[in-house]
């Protein structure tokens, strides 16, 4: 018994430090609202009865405790129509910005007899306080305000949204109007008025004003109007003034009034851009003098029309392009958005054109629809064959492309194989792809090959993408390989092309978010081992709906060749949104001792969708890496000084101290003098070689000799390089010995050996025996060397 008692003692005690705790505790939220019961007109008079059409005003006191959002109080009494704000926005007639403590509420009766204002007092953070007012109001026809309760009043119904219309279609906006009397209105005319200068609407088309018979009391109707917006209508809010005019049921005098009205337009349509999206001239370079079908096609990439296009093909003279029966200039009269349209010219290269690519342009001027003027211009090469020379004979062949259908937000492959079958070199060998914008390549743009010998073959692959936008067709990928043929002032550039194609089924897109590596540049373009480049690279999100989020983009090479510099190889990027693109930059080196070849940097990529679900990609990029050339140069031999008119040896020692191969290393000798064979082809200067160079020269007049010896070379991609070594020696007169006078007595033998000996015949004879000692020498010691070197 005890033993309950004291657990009930103890439960009270604790109920009661409960109590305490509520009570000096922490403060609950809480709102309150209260009138002090005082109505004043609008003369701030107190009165007794309101009557319809009266102006008043009330005092609303709001108390507030612990977390209540005084920035975000409101006062509404949405549910009392008899009542509204006598100032007020359209669709605030009945809301009011509040704040604690007294709050002046200035209102107008509107008849109907409705006695209650039902006040509701609230913020942002949930609190609500409630307050019910009954009001002395008076619908008597014996009041002061009899004279005015038969007239009607017109307002824009509260809550009406902002109607929203597209650029370039034809919309029903209807305006609600609501007559808050009880006297009905009758003869109304709505009346639109709009900016002539800023509107978007197309004024032929509008229908300014709208007629209603009659709205009775407290009832609403609606006034429509049918607009059409101009296709290049700015996106943005327009404000038009709605003008009523309306009549009472009794009386003629017309009450009026007026509002104004929003309208949001928005366009998605693009204005014209005319582009050249594609030239055709066969498979074939032009020849020079034949004549050749050119055909160009325009592409309309906006959405709206382009009108009055004019085309004019530029670049033409006599000694280049002409055209054969074809104007230079062709007028169209209009081109759809998204629609190409295809223009023929017959070109007849110019007999005296050198073979290479050759430039023309293309002016394309046009209208849109509201006559505003648009003018591009293109350039493009056309590749031709003169006479000049022989073109190497590059085949693309062995061509591997997918069979299957491709889905829209997939990769593929295409590959091929570029063969020289000319017994000509082709140098400076590059490929690249030409293709809409709904395929985008994620290899780099353009793969260089260096140089083709005779029946040399190079693989090339291609890795791509169909992105979202891709439609269901089949889409041609143009391949194009530059190269240049030829010898020395003969070389020349050349360009052969070639067409495949790859069907895309869009059928159903996937729908979880993708990033892709859509394009990428390296710079500089030759990237040399132990050199730092950078590498630009463009992330895209291939989702036309969903943003991606906490990125984080890691680079991984082979063998770990490519390092970066002052950073990290990984980069974090926040977001990136629908169809967005973002853009980074790394700063990498390749290590020294890099061998010269084509090397994988993997891209892995993870992010997170909407959802916060993790996802993940990886993407492959190329780079291509050359060594460093070196070629050092020994030291000039010569004499110290020779005779004029006399020949005499120059040589010098070089060796290929880098790592790679020197291609096409050719030498050659400049200066005040005459030479011998000056020009040497050597060729292909492996790796660790050593060779000699000897020239001949000829001193024609006195005084000092200045020359030059210059290296000429390209590294595996046609990189040009030169190197110079110069040299100097003195050139004299050969001396004349005086002839010994008749009857003289004969010299003693060993006299005249020294006569012979200072003789200037004896000394030009040593020193063209010299000559041909030293070149016999030299030739004798290169053979030793080389058969050294065979075996």
């Amino acid at each position: 018994m005890r033993k309950g008692l004291a657990v009930i003692m103890i439960l009270a005690l604790m109920m009661q430090i409960v109590s305490l705790g509520i009570v000096f505790g922490d403060e609950e939220d809480s709102l309150s609202m209260s009138w002090d019961g005082v109505i004043r007109d609008k003369n701030s008079k107190s009165i007794s009865t309101i009557y319809e059409n009266d102006h008043f005003s009330i005092d609303i006191q709001l108390k507030v405790k612990g977390n209540v959002d005084t920035d975000s109080l409101y006062i509404s009494f949405e549910n009392s129509s008899s009542y509204k704000l006598t100032s007020s926005k359209p669709g605030e007639e009945r809301l009011y910005k509040a704040k604690k403590d007294k709050n002046t509420l200035d209102l107008i009766y509107l008849g109907g007899g409705e006695t209650n204002l039902s006040l509701t007092a609230y913020d942002n953070n949930g609190n609500y306080a409630y307050l019910n007012i009954e009001l002395p109001v008076s619908d008597s026809s014996s009041t002061p305000s009899s004279t005015s309760r038969n007239i009607p009043k017109l307002v824009i119904a509260g809550g009406t949204s902002i109607p929203i219309i597209n650029a370039g279609e034809e919309a029903t906006i209807r305006i609600p109007l609501e007559n808050i009397s009880s006297t009905a209105a009758k003869n109304i005319q709505a009346t639109l008025e709009l900016d002539s200068v800023d509107s978007p609407f197309e004024i032929e088309k509008l229908s300014l004003t709208y007629h209603i018979d009659r709205i009775n009391g407290k009832k609403t109707d609606d006034a429509i109007f049918v607009v059409k917006v101009a296709d290049n209508a700015s996106e943005k809010i327009y404000p038009l003034k709605l003008k009523l005019v309306y009549y009472p049921l009794s009386g003629k005098d017309p009450e009026t009034d007026e509002y104004t009205i929003n309208v949001r337009v928005q366009n998605a349509k693009k204005p014209p851009k005319l582009v050249l999206s594609a030239v055709g001239y066969g498979d074939e370079p032009l020849i020079a003098g034949e004549q050749r079908k050119l055909t160009v096609v325009l592409r309309n990439n906006g959405t709206l029309e382009a009108k009055d296009i004019k085309v004019k093909l530029q670049g033409l003279k006599t000694d280049g392009f002409t055209l054969h029966n074809s104007p230079d200039i062709k007028q169209i009269q209009d081109l759809e958005g998204n629609k190409v349209i295809q223009l023929e010219y017959v070109l007849i290269p110019s007999i005296n054109m050198a073979t290479g690519n050759h430039e023309l342009q293309l002016k394309v001027d046009y209208k849109d629809n509201k006559k505003t003027d648009y003018s591009e211009e293109f350039t493009f090469f056309l590749p031709v064959k003169g006479m000049d020379t022989a073109v190497s004979d590059i085949k693309i062949e062995n061509i591997q492309a997918p069979q299957e259908e491709i889905k829209a937000e997939e990769n593929f492959k295409i590959s091929f194989d570029v063969v020289n079958y000319n017994d000509i070199e082709a140098d400076g060998v590059r490929v690249s792809l030409v293709t809409d914008k709904e395929i985008i390549s994620k290899s780099l743009n353009i793969q260089s090959l260096g140089k083709l010998a005779n029946n040399e073959r190079k693989r090339v692959e291609f890795e791509l993408y169909a992105t979202s936008e891709a439609v269901t067709k089949n889409y041609p990928i143009q391949i194009n390989v530059e190269f240049e043929s030829g010898v020395g002032e003969k070389k020349s550039k050349n360009t052969i092309s070639q067409y495949v194609g790859v069907f895309v089924d869009r059928g159903n897109t996937k729908g979880t978010p993708r990033i892709i590596v859509d394009r990428y540049n390296v710079e500089p373009s030759i990237i040399k081992a132990g050199d730092i480049f950078q590498l630009t690279m463009s992330l895209l999100n291939t989702s036309s709906y969903a943003t991606v989020s906490n990125i984080k983009v890691s680079l991984v090479s082979d063998d770990g060749v490519f390092s970066p510099v002052n950073s990290s190889n990984t980069i974090y990027i926040d977001s990136i949104g629908p169809k967005e693109s973002i853009q980074n930059v790394f700063t990498l080196t390749p290590k020294r001792d890099a061998e010269h070849k084509t090397y994988g940097i993997s891209v892995n990529i993870d992010y997170e969708d909407e959802k916060g679900n993790q996802l993940s990609s990886k993407d492959m990029i190329s780079v291509s890496v050359v060594q460093q050339v070196k070629l050092v140069l020994g030291d000039v031999s010569m004499p110290f000084e020779v005779y004029v008119g006399q020949t005499f040896p120059v040589s010098i020692e070089f060796y290929n101290m880098g790592k790679t191969t020197l291609y096409n290393l050719m030498i050659k000798t400049e200066g005040n003098f005459t030479t011998q064979n000056s020009n040497y082809y050597v060729g292909n200067f492996e790796s660790g070689k050593t060779e000699y160079y000897d020239v001949g020269i000829t001193a024609n007049e006195p005084g000092p000799i200045n020359g030059r010896i210059v290296f000429t070379y390209e590294n595996a991609v046609g990189e040009v390089f030169e190197e110079v070594k110069e040299f100097q020696t003195n050139v004299i007169e050969i001396p004349m010995e005086p002839m010994p006078d008749i009857g003289m007595e004969e010299m003693p033998e060993e006299n005249k050996i020294i006569n012979i000996a200072k003789s200037p015949y004896f000394i030009g004879g040593s020193i063209l025996l010299a000559v041909g000692i030293f070149f016999v020498g030299r030739k004798i010691y290169k053979k030793k060397k080389g058969m050294t070197f065979d075996e």
